[in-house]
């Protein structure tokens, strides 16, 4: 059945081409087939273009936590530097002269206790 369907569908297009093409002017038959070259031209650019906007779109999967991957077990470990106490040069007039003790630096590391 299916294949009687499209046999029919064919011969309705080949029959409607054939009929149009004799009532059509050369110059009217050489626009339609200046339109039906230019599409056909134009269908290896989109299939590539397709293709380059699909490979961009795809992401680059990487396992779960703790299964390997890019870092391994671990995660990265980021360092942020903090800031420098103040020059003693630039307090105020009513502290003493003596610089400014600073309190030992305490470090956390994430995900320790």
């Amino acid at each position: 059945m299916r294949k009687v369907a499209i046999a029919v569908v064919l011969a309705f297009a080949v029959t409607l081409a054939a009929v149009v093409g004799q009532r059509m002017s050369a110059e009217a038959m050489a626009v339609v087939v200046g339109v039906v070259c230019g599409v056909a031209a134009g269908i290896p650019m989109s299939v590539l273009w397709m293709l380059i906007l699909t490979r961009r779109e795809r992401q680059v999967e990487e396992p779960p936590y703790g299964q390997g991957g890019r870092y391994g077990a671990y995660p990265p470990v980021v360092v942020i530097q903090g800031g420098t106490p103040m020059p003693s040069g630039l307090l105020p007039p009513y502290y003493p002269s003596s610089p400014v003790e600073a309190a030992p630096r305490e470090f956390r590391i994430v995900g320790e206790e």
